[in-house]
């Protein structure tokens, strides 16, 4: 390791049942890694073999004492941090070799960097499609240098900042959108959060369609909730790294997709313009998603035109997903 001559890095990776991915995660890490950094793994009461993956990589694990989940492990892994950036990065999150030099480049005159995920991920099309999307609208759809929200699979924010913030809100359970939370925060109190477009993070998260579709129908609960807790009128809000007109052609494609079966169903029970109804909803995810899909399938092959069907059920999602999440809002439920 070599002496850095910018800002030193505290790397905290919370660790929870991640012994498959952890030895390449920590190995591009370290090897990266400048001589005044540190690196503390926050293992949040794994149950495999993770702490002896860390082990076998060189790394010391430290056993999370705060609630169980994403905020807490990470911000116990912050509470034993003295460098003076803190660098999130998930346990299933691959940087590239020059991770810290792409990272070092941005951080001036900000409070929080981000990176992106990589336009390609081991898998098939179901994770294809998540990583793809999520490429496809950090460096396409969004056009601007900072942004308001954040991911912290890979996210680097000033100390002092981190810690003038509370950290990470415990009460959200689980891996959820305690990012989003932080980076409303953060935005209401000013802050700047610059989106790196060329530092490129691999997700080995592998996922098939079941688990896909499982994880955004939490997410959406999630986000719904936090929504409705917060405010639309909340300073500093929000829900995506993606903002909301950024986040529109996908808004409108769910919209429209719903409109497909709805107008078809419609229309059989004698309904006549359920047709039209149906014929426009289908026109709406076309003309919302075409670009998307070109580019899906440029990039991933026969793996990306299966992606786009992957999509098309995802977009059935966030509708029902809402809903339950309203439910559960007024039924008390608050995180």
């Amino acid at each position: 390791m070599e002496k850095a001559d910018g800002p030193s890095f505290s790397l905290i990776v919370p660790v929870h049942d991640s012994e498959e991915t952890l030895p390449a995660v920590l190995g591009a890490l370290m090897r990266g890694m400048a001589r005044d950094d540190e690196l503390i793994a926050a293992d949040d009461r794994s149950g495999d073999g993770s702490v002896d993956a860390c082990r076998k990589a060189g790394v010391e694990p430290v056993s999370s004492s705060r609630p169980p989940g994403a905020a807490g492990t990470r911000n116990f892994g912050a509470s034993l941090a003295g460098r003076e950036w803190l660098l999130f990065v998930d346990s299933d999150a691959l940087p590239p070799e020059n991770w810290r030099e792409e990272l070092s480049a941005g951080l001036a005159g900000v409070d929080a960097v981000q990176a992106v995920y990589a336009r390609d991920t081991p898998g098939g099309p179901s994770a294809f499609y998540k990583n793809y999307y999520y490429h496809y609208t950090f460096t396409r759809r969004i056009r601007t240098e900072t942004i308001r929200g954040c991911g912290t699979f890979f996210f680097a924010v000033r100390r002092e900042v981190f810690e003038a913030l509370g950290g990470f809100d415990e009460r959200i359970a689980g891996a959820s959108i305690e990012d989003a939370d932080f980076a409303a925060r953060l935005n209401a109190r000013g802050g700047r959060i610059r989106l790196l477009k060329h530092l490129e993070i691999t997700h080995l998260r592998r996922y098939d369609l079941a688990s896909l579709l499982s994880y955004d129908w939490k997410m959406v609960r999630a986000k719904t909730r936090f929504l409705l807790r917060r405010g639309l009128g909340g300073r500093g809000l929000s829900l995506s790294m993606a903002g909301p007109g950024e986040m529109l052609p996908f808004g409108l494609a769910a919209a429209g997709q719903w409109l497909v079966p709805a107008g078809l169903a419609a229309a059989l029970l004698g309904f006549a313009p359920g047709i039209a109804f149906a014929a426009g909803g289908a026109a709406v995810v076309v003309l919302t998603q075409g670009f998307f899909w070109w580019a899906c399938m440029r990039q991933g092959g026969l793996r990306g035109l299966a992606a786009c069907f992957v999509g098309l059920a995802d977009l059935l999602v966030p509708a029902p997903a809402a809903l339950a999440g309203l439910a559960e809002s007024v039924l008390g439920r608050r995180y």
